[in-house]
């Protein structure tokens, strides 16, 4: 029978353990049977669980049935209890280790706290925008997707289920659900690497001391390439509008660790057809990659750990996807001739990073030592998605088709994705320097962490080379004070104040917004109620930006960005559009029944702006 004692250990304190049965051959306990010191990895697995099934659920089953969101976030719910009861009876999910448990809140803490002092610019509240209309798209899309077409956007709607949730539930407005939905990327990535690293490191050695070693590692290595690298590309695709691209990440790193982690084969199998469904209703763009990863790896399951019973039916299934996978790829192709604003990188650079990096994860699977093959299996995913992705790449541009928008995008999960694999492995490998019972191998060890931190920084170091494009922007905001060159606010949110006051003082409905910015023009009208009947045939709301085409008549009020730098912004859309826009806002500044408003606004030179409105 097993039971539960406490050994003391001289170099890091108790440790859990089970007794092993009397072995008259070998006296020694199995390490098998140890319990390794727990940190808050399996809450953080639980946390992640009830923050996004629920709504996960919620979106998949409107955009594929058709069915209310309530019905699908009680599905959520009902599946979250389900899975946390099960988790809980089967293993105390409460720490033991409290150094462990105390490195990983200042690890949270720290990320959370250089997360927010490089991106969160205090004086836009946190978003910013560099021209893009892309954020209006997305609201008037949620809305639409909410309201009666469930099948919008190709439906890709995770991110709108989720923003959407939020705003129900604790009554946020557009621009702060959009918010809480960007800063919870980087912060689900922290936490699923923080327990993943624990997962992993306390499944290969039962050292309290190596745990702790690997997430000092990780706490380290993720300042490091945070700020420098990962934190520029969030801040790049959130100011051009690409949210549900950016959600894409939160699905893909969930997805790795999905698989990677359980030992039931049957577990990780059912982690990828999951998951697979889960990225597909998120964003598309790399969904050949992920089903062309996950076929493969479903024909090695069955191949190496299905028995005869069962082993055709993982081959089919990953026949399966690698056919979903060849027609995902077909459906890209009309995608090669679509333009787009975007700010381009150097793509030959960033694909030749991407290359080596594969190259140095294939050589650090086959030279770690063969404990337990989760670490393999974590680089197993990575390689498989992040090659096919940039063999993609390679033929696309083999082809000679256009570099444009599309292409430009499609790099992004993948060398979000290698730079966490690198993080961990970094992680893993340091931490291996400090376990116990290993002294024979342990130069091997440091070697090989050596080799992985050198990888790491010159990953980091070519990749930021690679993206250089966006380091303009990145430093105005970090910088966070205006004079603004290439930054804007995606919402003049004391102006939106003046506009909700307005409207309930007088009871009257939104009229329209009149502002020189097309990013604000199509966010903030669509934000304060006003989402364009037909979004693909107008472009959103480009006919009120370019042409001033506001609804005017009894009930309605119409308002204007009127401070003195407006009027030049309004004579060059219309010079540039040839349209009426600057006769429109000037006949409405005529207007002797028009009321203006200075108020505050820390994100321009001067420190406060002009609005003008009138009501019928």
């Amino acid at each position: 029978m097993l039971t539960r004692a406490v050994r003391e250990d001289a170099t890091h304190g108790p440790v859990w353990y089970r007794a092993p049965p009397v072995d008259t051959v070998n006296a020694k306990p199995s390490s098998s049977l140890l319990v390794p010191p727990r940190g808050l990895g399996t809450l953080f697995f639980l946390l992640l669980l009830w923050l996004l099934l629920p709504g996960a659920l919620a979106g998949v089953l409107r955009a594929v049935l058709g069915l209310p969101l309530w019905v699908g976030a009680l599905v959520g719910i009902a599946g979250a209890a389900g899975l946390t009861w099960k988790g809980v009876s089967h293993e105390r999910p409460w720490p033991t280790h409290v150094p462990l448990v105390l490195l990983q809140g200042l690890y949270l803490a720290t990320v959370w706290g250089v997360t927010w002092r490089m991106l969160g610019i205090p004086a836009m509240e946190g978003l910013v925008t560099v021209g893009g209309g892309d954020a209006g798209n997305h609201a008037a899309l949620r809305a639409d997707f909410v309201s009666h077409e469930p099948g919008v956007y190709q439906g890709f709607i995770l991110f709108h289920t989720l923003t959407y949730g939020l705003e129900w539930l604790f009554g946020l407005d557009a621009f702060t659900s959009f918010r809480a939905g960007f800063y919870l990327v980087p912060m689900v990535i922290a936490v699923a690497l923080a327990a993943g690293v624990e997962s992993v490191a306390g499944r290969l050695w039962h050292s309290g001391r190596a745990q702790v070693a690997a997430q000092v590692v990780l706490l380290v290595a993720t300042v490091a390439a945070w700020r420098f690298l990962l934190l520029r590309w969030l801040h790049y695709h959130q100011a051009d509008g690409f949210y549900p691209h950016l959600f894409g990440l939160v699905t893909l790193v969930l997805a790795w660790l999905a698989y990677g982690l359980p030992r039931s084969v049957w577990v990780r199998c059912g982690a990828l057809a999951v998951f697979t469904v889960f990225y597909r209703f998120t964003y598309g763009l790399n969904l050949g990659d992920f089903l062309f990863m996950g076929g493969v790896l479903l024909l090695v399951e069955g191949f190496r750990s299905f028995g005869p019973k069962y082993r055709w039916g993982a081959w089919f299934l990953g026949l399966a996807f690698l056919g979903a996978a060849a027609y995902a790829y077909s459906r890209l192709l009309p995608l090669a001739q679509v333009p787009g604003a975007i700010v381009a990188h150097s793509h030959e650079r960033a694909l030749r990073v991407q290359w080596w990096t594969l190259v140095g994860l294939l050589v650090v699977r086959f030279l770690s030592p063969r404990q337990d093959s989760v670490e393999r299996r974590l680089i197993d995913f990575a390689v498989l998605f992040c090659g096919a992705s940039a063999l993609v790449q390679f033929a696309y541009r083999k082809a000679g088709l256009p570099i444009d928008y599309y292409f430009l995008k499609y790099g992004l999960h993948a060398v979000v994705l290698l730079l966490c694999v690198a993080l961990f492995v970094t992680s893993i490998r340091m931490g291996a320097v400090f376990q116990k019972g290993l002294a024979r191998a342990w130069y091997w060890d440091l070697a090989l962490a050596v080799l992985v931190a050198v990888g790491l920084f010159e990953v980091t170091r070519g990749w930021g080379r690679a993206y250089e494009s966006y380091e303009s922007s990145y430093r105005e905001r970090v910088r966070g004070a205006p004079p603004f060159q290439t930054l804007d606010a995606l919402e003049d949110r004391g102006a939106t104040a003046i506009i909700r006051r307005v409207l309930h003082d007088e009871g009257k409905r939104f009229g329209g917004l009149l502002t020189p910015s097309w990013p604000r023009a199509n966010f903030s009208n669509v934000a304060l109620g006003w989402v364009p009947e037909n979004w693909s045939a107008t472009g959103g709301h480009w006919p009120l930006f370019s042409s001033g085409g506001v609804r005017e008549g009894p009930g309605f009020c119409v308002f204007w960005e009127a401070s003195a730098g407006d009027w030049e912004g309004y004579q060059r859309i219309s010079d540039d559009n040839h349209t009426p826009l600057v006769d429109v806002v000037r006949k409405l500044q005529a207007r002797p029944d028009k009321v203006c408003q200075d108020y505050a606004a820390p994100w321009v030179s001067s420190g406060s702006r002009t609005l003008c409105y009138r009501c019928d």
